[in-house]
């Protein structure tokens, strides 16, 4: 790494004079933490200094020291290196200023290439919908894109359609919707799997351009705090561009690469699960479960079974295609995490990890994994807990749940956080960065969110699934590795762990909380607000 603030790495540091919380259940707090190069080698009580008597010693000045951030979903690089070369949708929920924002992204960009717009609103989240014919109107010589903030749904304009070769007679696509007029002309409208043309296209870049795009986005982490990502939907391009970036020691963050087929929203992984599977690899990068897509996030492509008034109503659809995935990584010796919001859908996955038991290699804990798990029951809670599952979770999502707080059903809880854990499921949390409703990155913010349950304005939504601040944070370290099998390597302070910290300035109350101080990766200082001046 070449961004590093302290150049030392041989030296043996002693951290002292603060708060430690170290995430781990059988030393919850000790009073002095001992690195040498990347690696802790001692932890415990004040008295430890004596054994290390040449160590340097980093005062806390009565900061807090704790194991450095995972951020267990963060898409960084199948879209989330790109973002920042496209134009900034997120937020705006007028037209007039998408439109505006679209075209003045294209006067940046001149020339006849893709523009691209990420995190449109559509009616459905509170914003508007848009056709071909709306983008037309203000490009109509080169391709244009809008990525609707979920990733979900996009819309396209005719140059774009007419390049991938969507037409009236193009059959729909399976798992996708390619929305049409009355006559069966495409309106523009791509939903899920419907979208995978476009993204190849515009998504498309050389292992050295993509590496650098990884490697740009990837060093905004360490201002947070976060050292290492899992990161849901890694392509075999991604994966080439990340082994890169290890082979060149280039890599800011760990990570952990979760295979995925030719691109996102893709779950046909093919010749990938004749390759390296889940566990190999280093501290630096290693493979992760498979990721495979059982729905989506918009009505039609989110299967719910809703339980009112002693009526059922159910709606939308998950996938037919992630069932076969999951039987043939199991059976390959891949640990596999599956996207699944709605609770018909989870109840389906619940179903397949079950039935893939007798598939497994001998010996092999599968360690279930669910990804964003909207609703779901407390028989199905259950049903996770027993199979030693996990589930991964993303409190920015709160920011838009009020509508579903009006929605009182007989049977199920929306953003069960507080369930999951009380119920045996191990939970870790992430961003989804950068899709959702807002920039989710920092840590401390989505613990203040899922702590309080609020929407980040102030509006508890669900109190009886509050948890404590603390527990966030653990959710943010330990659980983030056990999420990603990684709980021997790092997220705890503790012997023989990696040296990946951080040091909060101020206490841990979401009401007041704290701000990321410094960050450290493998015993290097790697960010210090002081020195950056933030």
């Amino acid at each position: 790494m070449k961004n590093n603030i302290d150049a030392k790495n041989d030296s043996m540091i002693a951290f002292t004079g603060g708060q430690i919380l170290t995430m781990d259940s059988e030393q919850k707090y000790v009073e002095t933490v001992v690195i040498k190069e990347s690696h802790i080698v001692d932890v415990g009580d004040r008295s430890l200094l004596k054994a290390y008597p040449d160590a340097e010693i980093h005062d806390l000045k009565g900061r807090v020291l704790l194991p450095a951030f995972i951020d267990s979903h963060n898409h960084l690089s199948s879209f989330g290196c790109f973002f920042p070369t496209w134009a900034n949708l997120i937020g705006l929920t007028e037209k007039e200023s998408v439109m505006e924002e679209i075209q003045l992204h294209a006067r940046k960009k001149p020339g006849k290439g893709w523009i691209v717009g990420f995190g449109w609103f559509d009616a459905k989240i509170g914003g508007f919908d848009l056709t071909k014919n709306d983008l037309d109107e203000i490009i109509s010589d080169r391709p244009v894109l809008l990525i609707q903030a979920t990733f979900h749904q996009s819309v396209v304009n005719s140059q774009a359609l007419e390049l991938v070769g969507i037409t009236r007679s193009t059959p729909e696509p399976r798992c996708g919707i390619i929305l049409r007029e009355s006559n069966g002309m495409p309106t523009g409208v791509l939903v899920e799997y419907a979208q995978v043309p476009v993204f190849r296209l515009v998504m498309e870049a050389d292992t050295e351009t993509l590496a650098n795009l990884i490697e740009a986005r990837a060093k905004e982490l360490l201002k947070f705090g976060i050292t290492a990502v899992h990161d849901p939907g890694v392509t075999p391009a991604a994966e080439a561009a990340y082994q890169k970036l290890h082979d060149e020691e280039r890599l800011p963050v760990s990570v952990l690469m979760m295979p995925h087929g030719e691109t996102v929203l893709d779950n046909q992984l093919g010749y990938r699960l004749h390759g390296p599977v889940t566990g190999v690899g280093d501290e630096k990068l290693r493979v992760g479960p498979v990721k495979l897509f059982a729905d989506g996030a918009t009505a039609e492509t989110v299967a719910f079974s809703l339980k009112i008034g002693g009526q059922t109503i159910n709606s939308g659809n998950y996938r037919d295609d992630f069932e076969e995935m999951l039987f043939a990584a199991t059976e390959k010796g891949f640990r596999v995490c599956v996207h699944s919001f709605g609770n018909a859908t989870t109840d389906a996955v619940l179903t397949a990890f079950e039935n893939a038991v007798t598939r497994a290699p001998a010996g092999f804990e599968m360690r279930p994994r669910l990804e964003h798990v909207t609703l779901i029951s407390t028989s199905q809670i259950k049903r996770l807990a027993a199979m030693g599952g996990c589930a991964c979770i993303q409190p920015q999502f709160l920011s838009r749940a009020q509508n579903t707080k009006q929605v009182v059903l007989d049977d199920g809880k929306w953003y069960a956080y507080g369930d999951l854990v009380k119920g045996g499921v191990t939970v870790a949390s992430g961003s989804d960065n950068p899709g959702g409703f807002m920039d989710a990155r920092d840590p401390i913010e989505g613990s203040v969110m899922g702590s309080t349950m609020s929407d980040g304005a102030g509006n508890v939504i669900f109190p009886d699934q509050v948890l404590p601040f603390e527990q966030w944070l653990w959710m943010y370290t330990a659980g983030g590795t056990y999420a990603g099998g990684q709980e021997k390597e790092r997220g705890m302070l503790k012997k023989g762990m990696v040296a990946d910290l951080v040091v909060l300035e101020g206490n841990l109350d979401p009401k007041n909380p704290p701000v990321v101080s410094e960050t450290w990766v493998a015993g290097k200082k790697v960010y210090d607000h002081r020195v950056l001046g933030i």
